[in-house]
């Protein structure tokens, strides 16, 4: 009985450190699942025809990211088990990478950087993904200004930097009147009007600009 009770115990540690668990295998379904990072890249060099490497290439990053997110990050993200914490996925967490589309985002920027024999810049890549999801939360109450309890914030823009991180400004969704507040994580609080929403919708690829002016004002 004591053997029994032992090995019972022994068995329980190893399931918990995840030994028998699925996700820390290197094949599922019958499909390889990458140990980290150089190893997916490897696996999509492999799976890349040359000639598609090579038209590949002749891509900028943004346009060969925005072509694959769907087809080859779809794969990637079911059949890699991204979603169900695979060691793949379990290696991103620890870098604290946690949502499949930031994970299947780094591989292929990386990947593109590979073919063009760019540093990938690992840690660079990591920073921004973690800071996206600071600046996209949405502005939480002890922070509302001047004293505001009710502000509901359900609608955002994003916009481009000049030092390319992430930005969203948070629009209120919930005023009674003309006035509206924003919160821009970079930019702090700041009630306009309609109108000045009116611009920033209207105007995608001066956003930054009109910001600062309104900011200003």
């Amino acid at each position: 009985m004591k053997k029994l009770l032992t090995i019972l115990i022994i068995a329980s540690t190893l399931i918990g450190c995840g030994i028998f668990n699925k996700s820390y295998k290197s094949e599922i379904d019958g499909v390889y699942i990458p140990k980290n990072l150089d190893d997916a890249i490897a696996e999509l060099d492999k799976d890349f025809p040359d000639s598609l490497k090579t038209a590949i290439r002749k891509m900028t990053e943004d346009d060969f990211s925005a072509r694959y997110h769907m087809g080859t990050g779809i794969w990637m993200r079911n059949n890699w088990n991204l979603w169900a914490g695979s060691r793949l996925s379990r290696y991103f967490n620890k870098m604290e990478i946690y949502h499949p589309d930031d994970m299947s985002g780094i591989i292929l920027d990386s990947f593109h950087r590979t073919l063009m024999d760019q540093p990938i810049e690992l840690e660079e890549q990591v920073a921004y993904y973690k800071l996206y999801w600071v600046v996209v939360k949405k502005p939480e109450k002890e922070n509302y200004p001047n004293g505001e309890k009710d502000l509901e914030f359900n609608s955002g823009i994003y916009y481009d930097r000049p030092d390319e991180k992430p930005a969203i400004v948070h629009i209120q969704t919930n005023s009674s009147n003309d006035d509206v507040w924003l919160f821009d994580y970079y930019l702090g609080w700041k009630q306009v009007n309609q109108t000045q929403i009116d611009e920033l919708s209207d105007n995608q690829n001066n956003r930054f600009e009109i910001l600062k002016r309104i900011y200003s004002e």
